[in-house]
């Protein structure tokens, strides 16, 4: 295999992992979304969506007030009748709540105060005017045990009473009467317990609707252990260590794996954040995106970097900076090994196996499905240039008996 073949393997690996990375958009809102105290948190799941009651207001009514809560407060006097056996306080339950009250009951009707229609009518806005496609929902579940997220794919709709009673003929789980929904494809969920506690506020939020916008990287960083945003690369490192973290091993481990991505890249520079008193995560964020990948390929020991200002990978080898000047798009303009290239190169290689330590004294778990996509990225490339070196030969054998 040529040192031709191998630079262009590597690029296609290369280009291949980032591209199934996953991108999050850092301009985008992050919202959470109440499905009346996580009752109807599975259906929302299996159905692929999060909705708001309110039924009598219907989104033409929320549309004409032009996002004008007054407006919005007499539409709500005018069409809503609320019973209730107790009096309905300004900081009582998200509007949800009052859905299922039923009509016969010789209750006491409760007059609203100004405030309670505002709140309403605000949580009713927000949610058919500020919410907006690629936007990120969260909802908790019962006792806000595990949280779901997901994005908005498509337009707001409204289900007719024929719809909805067609939904209902599924009875295996609790299915919500919401007829405004936003459509969502859900990326996963996580359990609150293995998550930031800065997170413990945001869940225990009361309203239906809240914008979550101060909780993204802790929210992003539960739902994917790596993904890109804004061109750099993030990557979530799981410490496992049951006791008291030695910090003297955790600052090593950061230190070096700064350096790592600084002798990949002289332009690279990696921000860590840490959540660890015991077990916890690390979070590396590397500004160049490709260079933090090659150094997590490195640390993982996918790639070994040996003395000689080449990468080894499956038995070839590659010199990184006609690989990364490969990436660049620089394809015409040859790189020398410099003194000062190999000299990072060396530096690279000591630093991995130098991390191996405080990996090992931490416990620290790498995200193994980013290992297996670029060990799977790398087998796909080297069978593809195996087959057709293979056909290249054989041809040329046909060529030469023709001959």
């Amino acid at each position: 295999m040529s040192e031709k073949n191998n630079e262009a393997i590597l690029l296609n690996v290369l280009k291949k992992s980032l591209s199934e990375i996953p991108v999050l958009d850092s301009s985008v809102d992050y919202w959470l979304v109440r499905a009346k105290s996580g009752q109807f948190y599975t259906d929302f799941n299996i159905n692929d969506y999060v909705g708001i009651g309110w039924n009598e207001i219907t989104l033409d009514d929320i549309k004409k007030t032009n996002n004008s809560s007054e407006q919005l407060k007499n539409i709500l006097k005018e069409k809503l009748i609320v019973h209730t056996d107790v009096p309905i306080e300004d900081n009582s339950s998200p509007l949800d709540d009052f859905l299922d009250l039923e009509e016969n009951q010789e209750e006491k009707k409760t007059i609203l105060s100004e405030k309670q229609y505002g709140t309403w009518a605000g949580q009713l806005l927000r949610f058919v005017n500020n919410l907006k496609i690629n936007d990120i929902v969260v909802v908790p579940s019962e006792n806000s045990e595990f949280l779901l997220v997901g994005k908005i794919i498509d337009d707001i709709y409204e289900l007719t009473d024929d719809q909805l009673l067609e939904q209902e003929l599924t009875t295996n789980y609790k299915k919500s009467q919401f007829k405004k929904r936003w459509p969502v494809k859900w990326f996963g969920y996580f359990d609150r317990n293995e998550a930031d506690s800065k997170l413990y506020k945001m869940i225990y939020a009361q309203a239906t609707l809240s914008n979550i916008n101060d909780y993204k990287p802790f929210i992003n960083r539960a739902i994917f252990p790596y993904y890109i945003q804004d061109e750099q690369l993030f990557i979530s490192m799981r410490v496992t260590q049951p006791n008291d973290i030695d910090s003297e091993y955790l600052g090593q481990f950061i230190y070096q794996y700064s350096l790592l991505n600084k002798s990949v890249d002289d332009n690279s520079k990696v921000i860590s954040k840490v959540n660890v008193q015991s077990e916890g995560i690390i979070e590396l964020i590397s500004n160049i995106a490709p260079a933090g990948l090659i150094s997590f390929a490195l640390l993982s020991g996918i790639l070994v970097a040996p003395y000689g200002g080449e990468l080894k990978f499956f038995g070839s080898s590659i010199k990184i900076p006609g690989f990364l000047n490969g990436y660049q798009n620089n394809k015409n303009k040859k790189l020398e090994n410099t003194s000062k290239e190999l000299e990072n190169l060396k530096k690279a290689s000591d630093l991995a196996k130098e991390l191996k330590v405080p990996i090992s004294e931490l416990g620290i778990k790498l995200p193994q499905k980013l290992i297996n996509t670029i060990e799977k990225n790398m087998e796909e490339e080297v069978k593809k240039d195996s087959l057709s070196e293979k056909d290249s030969s054989n041809k040329d054998e046909n060529s030469d008996k023709e001959s």
